[in-house]
């Protein structure tokens, strides 16, 4: 993959989506455990 493509708008796209999903992923069991707390 040349530089130029990675410098591409859609690949800082892709970067960004991986970098949330990252964040996201710990955070998903967390709010699901609140929401079954406060339901409870």
């Amino acid at each position: 993959m040349s530089e130029e493509n990675f410098k591409d708008s859609s690949s800082k796209r892709h970067l960004f989506a991986a970098l949330f999903v990252m964040f996201a992923a710990p955070l998903l069991p967390m709010l699901a455990g609140w929401f079954t707390l406060l339901s409870n």
